[in-house]
């Protein structure tokens, strides 16, 4: 579980995000970045009906989750990223859905070059 201060709980917040971030998409996710003015990035984890089930929406956003835990000292501070779930996510394997995130941050230019490690 991600600690509270790396969370992207106010609505007000996703819907600015939602609306003015920059976005990138990978098969088994979209990425959605919108500059922040604190000293760590927050996150929030989004899965519509149209991925499945409870069951499936909430294991993609638990893999989403877990693959930025553990990368979370090698994502720059000052964003506000929000992670969309894909009808693909669910039924992939962690390294795949672990590729994918770093390849939205990389993308998107928030990964620090000195920190990256894939487990």
């Amino acid at each position: 579980m991600l600690q509270q201060q790396y969370r992207l709980r106010r609505s007000a917040d996703l819907k600015r995000v939602r609306q003015q971030g920059e976005s990138r998409r990978h098969p088994l996710a979209i990425l959605i970045v919108y500059p922040n003015t604190l000293d760590v990035s927050r996150f929030a984890f989004v899965a519509s009906r149209r991925v499945g089930n409870a069951i499936k929406r909430n294991r993609g956003r638990r893999l989403l989750r877990e693959v930025v835990r553990l990368h979370l000292l090698e994502i720059l501070p000052g964003y506000d990223c929000m992670f969309i779930v894909r009808q693909a996510t669910p039924e992939a394997s962690y390294i795949d859905v672990e590729t994918a995130v770093l390849q939205l941050l990389a993308r998107l230019k928030l990964l620090d070059r000195n920190n990256v490690s894939v487990n």
